[in-house]
């Protein structure tokens, strides 16, 4: 499955979209056992599946959003000519990076064009609610503000009704058609200029009616709600709930008021609602206003409420509460899911407490990454960048390091006869242009070496064992050409040095001598009594190296570190500059000096 952000995020749609199913689905199974009240706060809570996909469990960077993630991509054909040169990183000559490119598969450029249809939505719907704001604009230009007479003491009365404390303007417009109410921090009630159809007794409904909206902030619920609508323009289930909601809005508030009238007051306030039904039709919505005028679809539901109002039983409180306490469950499970498939990340949990936190960010330049550092004998990690050294990755060419583990424990190669054959395809690198056994393979990071051991061990046998070392994520479901690199098998840094201990260490019940022979063909350098191992791995996207990894380990007299570093760029990321941050890390750390320098 794609990693893209749109991608995922259209899979959380789908998901909201069955959790809204299923709460319209209690609401209306259960309608008589829930209150009026209650059906609206179930409303209310749905909104948060709204913002789960955008809850910043894993602060979301624009880099990931824009470049809709590297893993998903599909792997070219490693025989096309190359755009790039070799990208060598020397010190002493002994690391060189030979990326495998990847290039956008169709089916990312439709998920590009769609994403970019969906930012073009949000801008029309947005523009849409502009204008809508510049007609509140243009209304509260034309108001005409009543501060005295009969009609500010009935609002004053009215607010002492409700018990409603706050400033409220109230003032006419011959824009408006029907009474509106707007404004966050000082709410604006405003009636229509021409009222000949309003009696004393329709003014008090009215003004009741606006002032309950005010009371319980209905406008700021109005904004939300025109923000979903901007956001979620594409999924009609949605428009249905937010108008759904804007409906049982309008009736809770309904239903407030008619508590405060008497039974004959009751009648005379659903006459009040049918008087500006009428006008539902004579002007377009106000986003960001609560209007009391609505469809004749919205009037009949608010009709039949009115008729049949009754206080709600004890009982009937008590079934409302169990059903919310229900939904609130459920919508609060279902929110992690959610969140997790837009933010794209993939988390190992890391629970080791002997962990120094360190700052490397000058070494990291303009990239984004992480570093894990691990001392055997103190038993210490030491970690850059908390979120990241947890976030899995596809780990690139680093899985050579158990590729050829694999293949030498099924005695497809061994360590005096590990040659293979050049077939004469041309590859995109010299190096890779020739015989190669497993030391020269693992120096030039020949790709098609590694291929062919994994065929010929086979895809069902790989993935058992990457199931018995529990390699990262274990999924190697995709094409086993292309596995180490399509977002599908995945691990993160921490995990990498996880990997790295036990595969020093034997713990996999290895041949050793096996073991043994990989640790031979990771020797990078062997001087003054130290010796540095490791792998690097890239990413190429489109001729820019993108993603890259170094990990390995430093052994000296008496201590092991195991180390390993993963970054993230739209250029200039590979192996070969991971592997610069990681030495100049190491050397920071007085672990390791490279006996050359490193190459300006």
């Amino acid at each position: 499955m794609d990693n893209s952000f749109f991608t995922l995020f259209f899979i959380s749609n789908i998901i909201l979209s069955v959790i809204f199913c299923t709460i319209i689905g209690i609401k209306k199974g259960l309608k008589k056992q829930i209150t009026v009240s209650t059906q609206y706060h179930l409303s209310m809570i749905s909104l948060l599946v709204l913002i789960a996909p955008f809850i910043p469990t894993h602060f979301l960077g624009m880099n990931d959003l824009i470049h809709f993630g590297i893993s998903s991509s599909t792997l070219t054909n490693t025989q096309s000519p190359a755009n790039m040169t070799e990208t060598m990183f020397q010190n002493g000559n002994w690391q060189q990076d030979f990326p495998t490119s990847i290039e956008q598969s169709p089916y990312r450029i439709l998920d590009f064009i769609l994403f970019y249809v969906w930012l073009a939505g949000m801008i029309i719907m947005l523009l849409a609610t502009l204008i809508s704001n510049l007609r509140i604009y243009r209304v509260k230009k034309s108001l005409k503000v009543v501060d005295h007479g009969e009609l500010s003491i009935l609002l004053t009365t009215c607010k002492e009704e409700i018990d409603y404390q706050k400033g409220v303007v109230l003032g006419y417009s011959s824009l408006v058609k029907s009474p509106i109410t707007f404004g966050l921090m000082k709410p604006i009630i405003v009636l229509p200029q021409d009222q000949p159809m309003l009696s004393y007794d329709d003014m008090r409904c009215v003004l009741l009616h606006e002032l309950v909206h005010c009371k319980r902030k209905d406008i700021l619920i109005n904004y939300f709600l025109g923000l979903s609508r901007i956001v979620y323009w594409f999924n009609p289930l949605v428009w249905y709930f937010l108008s759904n909601m804007k409906t049982e809005m309008e009736i809770t508030c309904d239903y407030a008021v008619l508590k405060k009238l008497d039974e004959e007051s009751q009648l005379k306030y659903g006459e009040v609602i049918l008087k500006f039904a009428s006008q539902a039709k004579q002007t377009l919505p106000l986003i960001a206003a609560s209007e009391i005028s609505s469809s004749y679809k919205q009037v009949k539901r608010r009709i039949v409420t009115i008729v049949n109002f009754q206080v709600e039983s004890k009982k009937q409180k008590i079934k409302s509460s169990l059903i919310f306490m229900a939904v609130l469950a459920i919508i609060l499970s279902s929110i992690p899911s959610i969140s997790v498939l837009a933010f794209i990340k993939d988390q190992h949990s890391f629970s080791e407490q002997n962990v120094v936190y360190k700052d490397y960010q000058t070494l990291f330049h303009n990239l984004t990454g992480s570093a894990v550092l691990y001392n055997t004998k103190m038993d210490r990690y030491m970690i850059y960048n908390e979120d990241e050294s947890t976030t899995r990755y596809a780990p690139n060419s680093t899985y050579k390091i158990f590729s050829a583990l694999f293949a030498l424990e099924n005695e497809i190669i061994t360590k005096e006869n590990s040659r293979m054959t050049w077939d004469g395809t041309l590859h995109k690198y010299d190096k890779w242009n020739q015989d190669q056994d497993l030391f020269t393979a693992m120096k030039n990071s020949t790709t098609w070496y590694f291929q062919h051991l994994d065929q010929q061990l086979g895809k069902k046998k790989l993935q058992t064992y990457y199931e018995q070392i529990g390699y990262g994520s274990k999924d190697i479901s995709s094409d086993i050409a292309n596995y180490w690199m399509d977002g599908h098998l995945k691990i993160s840094p921490v995990e990498q040095i996880d990997m790295l201990k036990r595969f020093y260490n034997n713990e996999f019940s290895f041949d050793q001598s096996n073991i043994q022979t990989v640790k031979d063909s990771l020797l990078l350098e062997d001087s003054n009594e130290l010796r540095l191992s490791g792998k690097t791995g890239t990413a190429d996207v489109n001729g820019e190296n993108v993603n890259g990894w170094f990990i390995g380990y430093v052994e000296t007299a008496d201590n092991t570190f195991f180390f390993a570093v993963h970054i993230e760029g739209e250029k200039d990321a590979g192996g070969s500059d991971a592997a610069k941050i990681a030495l100049s890390i190491l050397e920071k750390e007085g672990i390791y000096r490279p006996s050359v320098k490193k190459s300006s």
